[in-house]
């Protein structure tokens, strides 16, 4: 995840991707715009934050901005992912609307039947006919339409499918996620579900592609973007908050995650 993704304007996109059985994600990642990953034919599972879930043809994922996301392999599949900012959907609707429409990804996973998917992929082609340069395209009509068919179907979730073989991995990607910013050695987490450290680390690094240490400073440094976009706190006391030890060290691993300082993080999110 060398650098998340990151836009401070208004931003709008859209893909449609064959993988076959061999495709791998190489590394979690996460950035500051909203994804919905819809699952067009195949089957494969995900991670989203410290969840496992196993995904079937017209689910839907729903990425938040910030939210940590990685696929964990798959036995062949095709998806469409369609890629926005807050921002971009303010153009054109009230910050009451944008908030109703973004309602949806309240859920990780909403399942589709096979009708509403055929209204949703109707309009994923509408969109891709779309020219984001045209004066009067309908991008956002299109793209509306799809958040209000996934909040009709919020409610349909499929049971998440946690595999025997990650269900251990599961509860350790939980207990970092809850303590991220109070571990300061591998060894806490082997003890704790007492496993050997090396077996730890090998398991982490084959599934998330990541040590167990990257991985770490990836929640914290997510969790450190969150706190820069929605708190008044010192770039210090965000250091701190995160579990850095100092604040030159929180700069650097910033730095090298995202390519650019928390300070100019901060100052790119004041000028949208």
């Amino acid at each position: 995840m060398n650098g998340g993704i990151f836009n401070s304007h208004p931003f709008y996109s859209i893909d449609y991707v064959k993988h076959d059985s061999n495709h791998q994600m190489p590394k979690p990642h996460y950035h500051n715009f909203y994804e919905l990953y819809i699952l067009e034919q195949g089957e494969h599972k995900i991670l989203i934050n410290d969840t496992i879930y196993q995904m079937k043809s017209y689910d839907v994922a729903l990425y938040k901005p910030n939210v940590f996301h990685k696929s964990l392999g798959n036995s062949g599949c095709a998806r469409t992912c369609i890629y926005f900012t807050e921002q971009f959907l303010l153009l054109y609707f009230t910050e009451r609307a944008v908030k109703s429409l973004l309602y949806c990804f309240e859920k990780e996973i909403i399942t589709l039947n096979q009708d509403i998917f055929a209204s949703v992929k109707k309009r994923m082609l509408l969109l891709e006919k779309e020219d984001i340069e045209a004066p009067n395209n309908r991008i956002f009509i299109y793209l509306a339409d799809i958040l209000n068919i996934l909040n009709d179907s919020k409610e349909n979730v499929r049971e998440e499918h946690i595999t025997s073989s990650n269900e251990n991995f599961a509860q350790i990607l939980s207990y970092i996620n809850q303590n991220y910013n109070k571990i300061n050695r591998i060894d806490e987490i082997a003890e704790r579900f007492y496993i050997s450290k090396y077996h730890l680390c090998h398991m982490f690094k084959k599934i998330t592609g990541l040590t167990l240490i990257q991985y770490l400073n990836k929640i914290k440094i997510q969790n450190a973007c969150d706190m820069l976009a929605n708190t008044d706190l010192s770039i210090l006391d965000i250091g701190v908050a995160c579990g850095f030890n100092s604040s030159m060290y929180f700069c650097k691993v910033f730095k090298q995650t995202l390519a650019i300082t928390p300070s100019e993080f901060r100052k790119n999110l004041s000028t949208i």
